[in-house]
Parts: C-alpha cells; structure tokens; sequence
C-alpha cells in the first residue's frame, strides 16, 4: 500500500509503502507467525526510474514473533520483490541486467547513476551459483553473448543463456573468460 510520494530537493522521487502481508516465516522453525511485534529499521531501495527520475522505495518491514519456539525469536517480514541485503528491488536488478546488453559495467554503471559495484552486485543476484535443471523446461534456443567487464578488448565475461517456453530468458552462466578449458 501506497502511503505517500514525494520528490526531494535533488529531483528523486522517494515512494514511502507498507506491506498488506499480515505474516512472516520464521527463521528457526518455518512456521508461518503473525506480524504484531511493529516495524524494523526502514529501508530505501532503488527501483525502476518513474517519469526519468530516479526513484526509490522506502517502507519499514513488519516484525512477528514465534510463540512456537522456545525462545521466541522476532523474525522481520521479507516481501517477495526484495532479496535482503541488496540495495535495489528485484524490479531493478532484472532491468540493470537488460542495460548490461552492449554495454559494460562502467557504462550502465554512469548512466544509472550507481556505483560499479552495485552493478556488478544486481549481476550476482540475478545469476544463481548452480542451475536447477528441473525448473529449465526448454533447450531449444541456448545464446552465447559475451559483455565487456571494463572499456577495451581484453576483459570479456561470457553469458549463456536459453529461451524458456513462456519466453522469459534464463541465464545458465557467467563464465570469467570466452576461452575454451583445457586448450
């Protein structure tokens, strides 16, 4: 839920939300517990730029309390469109990604206005350490592109990626180099 929205001195729009969820997992037992205990420390996200501005989204996580377990321990809420400990929503992370197509690093880097860092940072979320094989469901299509790591013509990763049915594009790797092993 939307609580207000703002644009401040320096032309950033902060969109101050609140979460309907009633509800957190527990970190210990699993358990779904209800959320009455108040709000966590707030926190600001970077998200998709509204009307060219850079925007962010800024809301205090609910905070429950399992009665279940022993200790009672407090577990803060996580909303699905935020990984913890990433400065961007997940909304963010996939569209830097899609900005790393032809460019490099230091290039989506200047334009977003955000450390090199963060970029490579939103690239590590979106590409898991290992791939689920059952949750790839087609093969068809597999693209080998490779992106510029920094300005010139040595520092290259390879990204392999497939088609999958409903048209979503799953990265399967980011290889260092686009040498073959062993030769």
């Amino acid at each position: 839920m939307i609580l207000k929205s703002e644009i401040t001195s320096d032309e950033q729009l902060h969109i101050y939300i609140r979460s309907k969820l009633e509800t957190a997992i527990c970190g210990l037992c699993k358990n779904v517990i209800g959320c009455s205990e108040g709000y966590g420390d707030e926190i600001k996200l970077r998200h998709l730029s509204v009307l060219n501005k850079e925007t962010y989204v800024i809301y205090r996580p609910k905070i429950g309390k399992c009665k279940q377990c022993l200790t009672q321990p407090k577990t803060t809420q996580v909303v699905s469109w935020h990984k913890q400990r990433s400065p961007h929503t997940q909304a963010y992370d996939e569209y830097l990604l899609k900005q790393l197509i032809n460019s490099t690093i230091e290039d989506v880097s200047e334009k977003e206005n955000i450390g090199y860092d963060a970029v490579v940072g939103a690239l590590n979320r979106q590409v898991e350490p290992s791939i689920n094989w059952d949750e790839i469901d087609n093969l068809h299509t597999i693209g080998i592109d490779e992106i510029a790591l920094t300005k010139g013509h040595k520092n290259f990763a390879a990204i392999i990626t497939t088609k999958q049915v409903k048209g979503k594009i799953r990265i399967l790797a980011v290889l260092a180099d686009r040498k073959k092993n062993g030769k």
